[in-house]
């Protein structure tokens, strides 16, 4: 591709066919001794939350137990993009069973997730991953809309956000608009979520009182399910807000504006958190441009194909070193989007970040 010419972002453009195969082929040893390790923990913190211990030890647990969820599911992630085992079966027990701690449905995940997410990144009406009001929507909405979007974007919204707008509503019953006209496609696995979580749930207040008899069944409850998961959709909220909201990053909703390079390299984010490295799995998703490059990449391969990316594009791709101060500034800039100006705005309507055509790079770097 010569540099005058549009850049598409598709796997030929940045991955030769050797490196192609070398990132995107599964592994049935990493995938399965990863699978081990995240289990072994989670287990393991689970019982240290419900364990005979001291209350700061079962509360410190609980919460590294809320992050092993996390891990869990990214491993089923994965594995409902077909990706994280060379088999499509293993794949596809392997992903229901690794969602089922989170209480998510695969199906209705692959739904949400890959067809809509993935089919139409940062298009508005198609994506709703942490989707912008406009600021005529905004503006037009009532002052309770108006609250709750406030409160969405802000600090608290990183922990409210995924549970109330994609969890509950969409990932465990099909009740939602796109996908209740289908509702027996998913109905097994929302029977398999539900059920799951009864079982679990019934399991963490049974151990639990064994363990600490003294404990009310609340008490059990709060710190054996409901911190643990608190923890798990902070993280969530978190992470997927990083990931598609940044002043450099833009949104579109008109079909003939969106195209796959402008929402997925340049639109979604590649972050780092150097201290963090020793958070395997948790490290790599949040090098989150490649993936969604080709989501076909294993997880465990997202740190190659990331090095690749980042050389074939340069600065083109939204990337930065995380530190508290960027993230608060992000949370700052991206309340409202400008789809006509194409730009970041505050809830007063005031521009935060440069508009599409004014990003620090538009084109990738010259092909050697």
């Amino acid at each position: 591709m010569s540099e005058n010419q549009a850049p598409t972002g598709r796997p030929y453009e940045w991955l030769s066919e050797e490196d192609r195969l070398a990132v995107e082929t599964p592994s049935w040893r990493k995938g399965a001794i990863i699978a081990v390790i995240h289990f072994a923990a989670y287990f393991a913190s689970l019982y240290g939350a419900l364990g005979p211990f001291p209350f700061f030890v079962n509360f410190s647990a609980s919460i590294v137990n809320g992050f092993c969820l996390g891990l869990l599911f990214i491993i089923g992630h994965d594995c409902v993009h077909k990706c994280y085992f060379p088999n499509l079966r293993a794949n596809q027990i392997m992903g229901r069973i690794t969602f089922l701690p989170s209480g998510h449905s695969a199906s209705l995940w692959e739904t949400g997730h890959n067809r809509f997410h993935h089919g139409k990144t940062n298009y508005k009406g198609v994506d709703y991953v942490w989707a912008p009001m406009s600021v005529a929507e905004y503006r037009a909405a009532s002052p309770f809309r108006r609250f709750l979007e406030r409160h969405n974007r802000g600090l608290l919204g990183q922990v409210f956000n995924y549970p109330i707008s994609i969890w509950i509503p969409k990932i465990i019953l099909p009740i939602a608009p796109e996908t209740r006209g289908q509702w027996r496609r998913y109905f097994w696995d929302s029977v398999l979520v539900v059920v799951g979580q009864v079982f679990i749930i019934t399991a963490i207040l049974t151990f639990g009182k064994v363990w600490h008899p003294e404990r009310s069944l609340l008490a059990i409850f709060a710190i054996g399910w409901f911190l643990p998961m608190l923890v798990w959709n902070f993280l969530a909220s978190f992470s997927f807000f990083l990931h598609h909201a940044h002043e450099d990053t833009h949104w579109f909703d008109k079909a003939e504006d969106w195209s796959f390079y402008n929402s997925c390299i340049e639109g979604t984010v590649h972050m780092e958190i150097k201290e963090l490295k020793w958070l395997g799995l948790y490290f790599n998703v949040m090098e989150h441009t490649a993936h969604h490059a080709m989501s076909t990449i294993p997880i465990y391969n997202l740190d190659r194909a990331s090095k690749l990316l980042k050389e074939r594009y340069g600065d083109a791709v939204t990337s930065y070193q995380f530190t508290l101060r960027d993230y608060w500034r992000i949370l700052t800039a991206c309340k409202l989007y400008d789809f006509e100006n194409r730009h970041w705005t505050d809830f007063e309507g005031r521009q935060t970040g440069p508009a599409l055509e004014n990003r620090k790079a538009n084109f990738p770097v010259a092909a050697e």
